[in-house]
């Protein structure tokens, strides 16, 4: 499901010891995420971070692009993906369902942030509809069925006022948090959930929609931030390598200063770079599993 072949991690025994591990290391570490639009914008946004994770890592990283949350988290099942860019949802799945990761660091926007983020419900500007009670027999976008702040989030907040998303209004899957704002954009459907950034500024900063067509209507809770993730089929060592980059070194101020790249290309999309997350720090998601029972929690711890 990975737009290109992946190379395969060495697989590892439970009784090996460290420097075992070490030694099945993979020559060439494997980043998977998913683009916003096509891959080359997703090369050329990370290419920074990818030349930081090389130095730091003394290995060959190369960035895939998959075409959604499943695909990242059955190419991390298969041992085929050492570093991933998840969603909250998409994280608490695959660690439910037993791939063997660790999250290590989510973005923020702004030095000093905390990382965490809203889900908005949009309508065009001269839409009739005023709130989520209105979404009733309406067709509505959602960005993935692994998406927290595309469908997770969003199908709580719809129950909460009453609304089933199989039976009281015609639930679309765009593709992605790009195509389901596109969609309502352009018409195709009369209302949509997406993360705030795609409203707000990215889709925007690129001419893709003109700020003020859409109007908000509804905003979620905070998020958890979206985590990377690294595969604990790698050893100690070169986890924390990886660990240690992203968390100290993957940011704006770093990149630039040591000659990473030179002005906006040294932020990461839109954000100044990565802190530090925890396993903790997506309970509240889980929580939203356990009230929505949804199919794509799929068991949440």
């Amino acid at each position: 499901m990975l737009v290109t072949a992946l190379t395969a991690c060495g697989s590892s025994a439970a009784k090996e010891s460290a420097s075992e591990k070490a030694d099945k290391d993979p020559d060439q570490l494997v980043f998977v995420a998913i683009p916003d639009e096509e891959s080359t914008t997703l090369q050329q946004r990370f290419k920074p971070l990818i030349d930081l994770l090389e130095k730091e890592t003394e290995k060959k990283v190369v960035i895939q692009a998959a075409t959604d949350y499943a695909a990242v988290i059955e190419g991390q099942r298969a041992r085929k993906v050492d570093i991933a860019q998840h969603g909250p949802l998409s994280y608490v799945v695959a660690r439910a369902s037993g791939v063997k990761l660790t999250p290590i660091g989510a973005q923020v926007t702004k030095r000093g942030e905390d990382p965490g983020y809203q889900s908005y419900g949009i309508v065009k500007k001269d839409s009739a509809i005023k709130n989520l009670e209105e979404f009733a027999g309406q067709k509505v976008c959602f960005a993935d069925p692994n998406s927290t702040s595309g469908y997770l989030y969003p199908k709580a907040a719809l129950r909460k006022v009453g609304i089933d998303n199989t039976k009281d209004i015609t639930e679309v899957m765009a593709g992605g948090q790009d195509a389901s704002v596109l969609s309502v954009d352009k018409g195709q459907c009369d209302a949509g959930f997406a993360a705030e950034a795609m409203v707000d500024t990215l889709l925007p900063g690129k001419g893709s929609i003109k700020k003020g067509d859409l109007r908000v209507v509804w905003k979620s809770d905070m998020i958890p931030g979206s985590p990377v993730t690294v595969s604990d089929d790698l050893s100690p060592a070169l986890r924390k390598k990886i660990t240690d980059a992203f968390v100290e070194k993957a940011n704006e101020d770093y990149l630039r200063a040591h000659g990473f790249c030179t002005g906006d290309a040294c932020r990461i999309g839109e954000n100044w770079g990565y802190v530090p997350v925890a396993d903790a720090d997506f309970d509240s998601v889980r929580d939203v599993c356990r009230v929505t029972r949804d199919k794509q929690c799929k068991n949440p711890e």
